[in-house]
């Protein structure tokens, strides 16, 4: 939708620049797709004389013009049939874009002639649509006066996404109310003095509604004796700065006020109304009717139709139809202004296949409030500018009087929404500025009616976002320090998520992996394998979805299956969802639910894409261990641990691994269990990780600390050991670490073997070892004391050997 910044400013008495307005109505939920100056559309057109015209030379449908603009004076070569001496005329020179075609002009030889210039039709600048010759313009225009002011197009169009629950703001009017409630201000909305005869209404046409559950209000004004003519200047300027185009008077006015106040309104011939009466009626089953563009409907009895005494004259909120459209012979003119059900408009215009501008407002809802300031609004401007007497009084029916009730808001309750201790004086300042009627209040909550033209409005969550949205959402912060590090406030664990969690999700895509969404909810062979009690719906939609899922594993297995059936086997991705069990009794439902969020990824196929300096290698559980390990860094967790699960974990081989922090599991990682894989017809080995997400979201960090970059040269040290092959690598590892020093920068395991050479129930470790010093050389003598302590270590805590 297209707004007017200066219409805007008009209403609201605003002094904020268009960008700074464009950065508040997002704020305030009002997406705005762009925002454009009209003057520099038109910029280097002006308003311009033709001193000389004579023929071209060497064309006959050329001419030779001199044309002048204010003191300056321009040769121009003009094709248009119509061009003349002493026509004022609009003259784009060199540098000006032609907007009809979007080409630059310049200077350049037309048949040998230079043209500085172009003489411009109504077409080619886009403010009108005749094509026929150069526009010609009133004798009075003054040249040499910039296109853009001469039209009144010195102004900057906003152009807004509008939401449907925001159909209050399909208008000039609907979005100044929003301005005007942020800047604390009233709209200046001029008032509308409608001058009548002396002859009712009544005498003149009829309403009668019969389906009144689909049009609740239907009022209408009739002007006899009005004039069918070209709108004013400032009418069609006011038009086509906004994307529409000027049609002629009663048509333009009925857009005028769709975009001022947001009210569709049609203008119908009175004398082509048979019997003078408009009824409101369902249409005929098979009925056929030709819409204003031209083309034959086909209606069916869910149809609501605005209908004379003879026939279809429009279809109910989305269109109006030929047989009754204004043409230059009307002078009788009944104003329509009605409320239509936005269910019925929405349905009636999506199997037609026919959308309007009418109906995408009713779609979303109107306010019945409008109906006659529209009506009044249409009729002043008509009966000003096109003659025409305006009927005594408004024929107005409204047999379901739409009421949108109370809404009653808790204040502890919108802080506690928002996370902002708001005032209650400044709760109640900014439901009252925008048209909120309190109806009473105590210490603890207040009741508000609400205005007829808040559709969206139904309960207090609705509330609580308005006063969001006009509190500023730019006031209220994050209550977490960074990205990770949550420990350092006193907010509760669960408000810092959602930051972390879309943290996780950019690093996990950014080693390539693709997020996947599944159902919560699973069939009971699936829940059983998880759960001797899985959680019931009681009222499923069928038995394969009759369960909420106690584990990831089926989900993550059923979208393997799906991606092999295609084709694609090598696959990884991750997924944050929710598990449920019972924690208690499960005849108390809603006291017995265990509701726990998870971070689920799983890898298969090949570990990485066909390619020429590597050859293909399966994942396996290295690489799944890898990518838990990696993770880990990524978060700085301090206290992580990998223990062998020895096939404790449902779903996974006994070649997995128990996730712990500070003691506590968190988490698994390794192999599914094959059987279980099979029984979703997936046969490739698939390596996934099942984690606490709450956990991990809280999990204690280590401090970032820097460290410099050793200028001197390290030393290296590989120390294999041959221990009892129930002996953990881990374990070595830790005290490799913990007895190493501050020289000793990183222990890395590079051999595991079994076999000839080693006794039985005996392996071997290799580790390699890596010291430097950032502040000198080292020596051999300092390393070899440092190994001689680690060999002493290992030897005494693990029975070990060193293998030479």
């Amino acid at each position: 939708m297209l707004l007017s910044y200066n219409r805007l400013k008009e209403l609201t008495g605003i002094e904020t620049n268009p960008v700074e307005l464009a950065e508040l109505l997002t704020v305030l939920g009002l997406e705005v797709e762009e925002v454009s100056e009209l003057n520099k559309k038109y910029d280097k057109f002006f308003t311009a004389e033709v001193l000389t015209c004579e023929k071209h030379p060497d064309a006959d449908k050329l001419s030779l013009c001199k044309v002048s603009i204010a003191n300056s004076e321009y040769d121009v070569v003009c094709g248009a049939p119509n061009v003349a001496a002493g026509q004022k005329v609009v003259l784009g020179i060199a540098g000006a874009v032609v907007p009809s075609a979007g080409f630059m002009l310049e200077n350049r030889k037309i048949r040998g002639k230079m043209s500085e210039g172009m003489i411009c039709s109504q077409v080619e600048l886009g403010t009108g649509e005749d094509s026929s010759g150069i526009w010609v313009l009133p004798e009075d225009t003054v040249p040499g006066t910039p296109l853009a002011d001469y039209l009144d197009m010195n102004d900057t169009i906003i152009e807004l996404s509008i939401t449907p629950n925001n159909a209050d703001c399909l208008s000039h009017l609907g979005v100044a109310r929003e301005i005007g409630a942020h800047f604390g201000k009233s709209i200046k909305y001029p008032e509308i003095h409608i001058k009548e005869n002396d002859k009712p209404v009544a005498e003149s046409a009829k309403i009668t509604i019969k389906e009144s559950s689909k049009c609740p209000r239907y009022s209408a004004r009739v002007i006899k004796g009005t004039k069918v003519t070209e709108s004013p200047e400032w009418l069609k300027n006011y038009l086509i700065k906004l994307g529409l185009r000027p049609i002629n008077l009663p048509v333009d006015v009925t857009n005028y006020v769709l975009m001022e106040i947001g009210q569709p309104m049609h203008a119908f011939d009175l004398d082509l109304v048979a019997g003078k009466e408009i009824i409101v009626k369902n249409a005929d089953d098979g009925e056929k009717f030709i819409t204003l563009d031209e083309k034959e409907r086909k209606l069916d009895p869910s149809m609501l139709m605005i209908c004379d005494a003879e026939k279809s004259v429009a279809i109910g909120g989305v269109m109006g139809g030929q047989n009754s459209e204004i043409n230059q012979n009307t002078v009788n003119i009944l104003l329509e202004s009605a409320c239509f059900d936005p269910s019925s408009v929405r349905k009636t215009s999506k199997k037609l296949a026919l959308q309007s501008d009418s109906s995408y407002r009713f779609e979303r809802g109107t306010d019945p409030e409008t109906t006659i300031l529209g009506l009044n609004l249409a009729a002043k401007l008509i009966s000003e500018y096109g003659g025409g007497e305006i009927q005594k009084g408004i024929i107005d029916e409204y047999p379901l009087p739409i009421d949108r009730g109370t809404v009653t808001l808790r204040y502890e309750r919108v802080s506690h929404i928002i996370g902002v201790d708001i005032p209650k004086n400044d709760i109640d300042t900014i439901l009252s500025s925008l048209q909120f009627e309190k109806q009473g209040d105590d210490a603890i909550s207040s009741v508000w009616k609400v205005p007829s033209f808040r559709v969206d409005i139904s309960s207090e969550i609705d509330l609580i976002e308005d006063v969001a949205r006009h509190y500023d959402y730019r006031k209220i912060e994050p209550q977490y320090d960074s990205v990770l590090n949550f420990g350092k406030t006193e907010v509760p664990a669960k408000l810092a998520m959602p930051r972390l969690r879309r943290s996780l999700r950019d690093y996990f895509v950014m080693r390539g992996f693709n997020e996947i969404l599944t159902q919560n909810i699973t069939d009971p062979a699936s829940a059983n394998l998880f759960s001797d009690n899985p959680v019931k719906i009681s009222n499923p939609l069928g038995e394969e979805m009759s369960r909420m899922r106690p584990s990831m594993i089926p989900s993550l297995l059923k979208v393997i299956f799906n991606n092999i059936r295609v084709g694609t086997k090598d696959l990884a991705f991750f997924e944050f969802g929710k598990v449920f069990s019972y924690t208690g009794n499960p005849d108390v439902p809603v006291k017995g639910f265990d509701e726990q969020e998870c971070l689920a990824l799983a890898i298969s196929g090949n570990n990485a894409p066909r390619q020429w300096g590597e050859s293909e290698r399966e994942t396996d559980f290295y690489d799944i261990k890898g990518i838990a390990e990696e993770l880990f860094e990524f978060l700085r967790a301090e206290d992580v641990s990998f223990e062998p699960a020895n096939g404790s974990e449902p779903g996974f081989t006994a070649n997995a691994m128990i996730i712990k922090s500070g003691g506590d599991k968190i988490g698994v990682f390794g192999e599914i269990d094959q059987k279980i894989a099979r029984s979703y017809e997936v046969e490739i080995p698939v390596f996934a990780m099942i984690a606490n997400a709450e956990k991990i979201f809280t999990i204690k960090q280590k401090p970032g600390i820097y460290h410099k970059v050793a200028p001197f040269p390290g030393m290296k040290r590989d120390l294999a050991f041959v221990v009892d092959s129930n002996v953990n690598s881990g374990d070595v590892h830790e005290v490799i670490k913990d007895n190493g020093g501050n020289l000793l920068r990183s222990v890395d395991v590079f051999d595991r073997y079994e076999g000839k050479g080693i006794a039985a129930g005996r392996k071997s470790l290799g580790y390699a070892l890596y010291f430097s010093s950032p502040e000198r050389t080292l020596t051999e003598p300092e390393i070899d004391n440092i190994t001689k302590k680690l060999i002493k270590e290992i030897k005494s805590k693990f029975n070990a050997e060193l293998r030479s």
